[in-house]
């Protein structure tokens, strides 16, 4: 297999087919799902050890040795795999859905595409279905896994019982999953930090003062997004780089907003948000616009639907940028998952390309994607 990666910004005349993403979040469209709902360049052998992984169950007709230590999922001869989404709609979580289900007809595999019926449930809720994935017999299960002390338990009983797990757009450590696929939140962040330092030279800004907004401040991927976006900002930007305090969408754009507002009645020399997640570019963008702050204040954008289009170009949003969602849930995680299970080389990390789209790119964008803007 070819590995697919792309760390460098790609311009909208030479775009595939994509769909929004926020940096381990959900959408703001994201709408429930029930568990009853059914809906990559060279790669390099993993790194997980064979002691890092333990199976006690049968393949090809005989027992496993009790406490044997294996990588091989060779027993898995007719798939059935479960991927435990963060939110069901939307124009990230989807097309996710879509393309997961468009590749596992293609392959002829059994499975399904599960989320939390309510926004806000978490880990807890993403667990509730993976443990339920686990008792109706899926041998490939799929999960976001944000802190993983709480799939703990759940992580030690599929590895007893021989079901491959693959952390989905969540990065758990090569110590608890055997592989995963999504965005590589570090390196997300630093793509939005190096924009931010060309947009601060354009706009003739000497010092940054950010305020950092996530859907939690608890979220350990986001937090490495944070981290990426101020490593950007190390490589690329030679003045100083000062924080102004930190929010929290708690998955809602509008709580986003009103965050912001608080921070800016609190220090008005902001002048970069950092937006962490699907909900805060949103609530970012909706302050700008009705604070006429644009050219002021920079903030990007999560998605590449109509609306962040919109804004980028009415100057509220200074880029946009998501992967290629449908890829992501389609042939990346079905290859990789296909790769384990027939002992080829793999890689741990699976990062789908990077786009982003700016200001002087979003007519020719929407143009060849279809997208209607005023």
């Amino acid at each position: 297999m070819k590995m697919r990666k792309l760390f460098a910004v790609i311009l909208a005349a030479s775009l595939t087919t994509v769909c929004a993403a926020g940096c381990g979040s959900k959408t703001a469209e994201g709408s429930a799902a029930t568990a009853g709902t059914e809906t990559t360049g060279a790669v390099k052998e993993s790194t997980v050890k064979e002691s890092e992984m333990t199976t006690s169950k049968e393949a090809d007709g005989e027992a496993a040795t009790e406490g044997k230590t294996t990588t091989d999922y060779s027993h898995i001869e007719k798939v059935k795999i479960a991927l435990i989404g963060g939110a069901s709609g939307g124009n990230f979580w989807g097309n996710i859905e879509t393309g997961f289900n468009t590749e596992i007809a293609s392959r002829g595999w059994e499975g399904v595409y599960w989320a939390p019926s309510t926004t806000g449930g978490g880990d807890a809720a993403v667990l509730d279905l993976a443990e339920t994935a686990l008792i109706q017999g899926y041998n490939v299960i799929c999960p976001v896994i944000n802190d993983v002390s709480i799939f703990e338990d759940f992580l030690t009983r599929a590895s007893e019982d021989g079901v491959l797990v693959i952390a989905f757009n969540s990065n758990p450590g090569e110590d608890s999953v055997i592989a995963q696929v999504g965005i590589d939140s570090a390196e997300s962040g630093k793509q939005q930090g190096g924009q931010i330092a060309d947009f601060a030279k354009k706009l003739g800004i000497e010092e940054i003062k950010y305020i950092n907004m996530c859907s939690a401040l608890s979220n350990t991927n986001q937090q490495a997004t944070k981290g990426g976006v101020l490593e950007g900002l190390a490589e690329n930007f030679g003045g100083t780089v000062t924080e102004l305090g930190e929010g929290e969408s708690e998955d809602n754009a509008a709580t986003a907003q009103d965050a912001i507002g608080s921070l800016f009645i609190a220090n008005p020399d902001i002048n970069t948000i950092f937006c962490i997640d699907q909900y805060s570019a949103v609530g970012a963008a909706s302050y700008i616009e009705e604070n006429g702050l644009q050219g002021k204040v920079i903030a990007c954008g999560l998605s590449l639907d109509s609306d962040a289009l919109q804004r980028v170009k009415d100057g509220a949003l200074n880029a946009t940028s998501s992967v290629d969602s449908v890829y992501m849930g389609g042939e990346q995680l079905c290859s990789v998952a296909e790769a384990i299970i027939s002992g080829a080389e793999f890689e741990y990390k699976n990062f789908p390309p990077k786009i982003w789209v700016l200001p002087e790119d979003v007519d020719a964008y929407a143009a060849e994607h279809g997208i209607t803007l005023n």
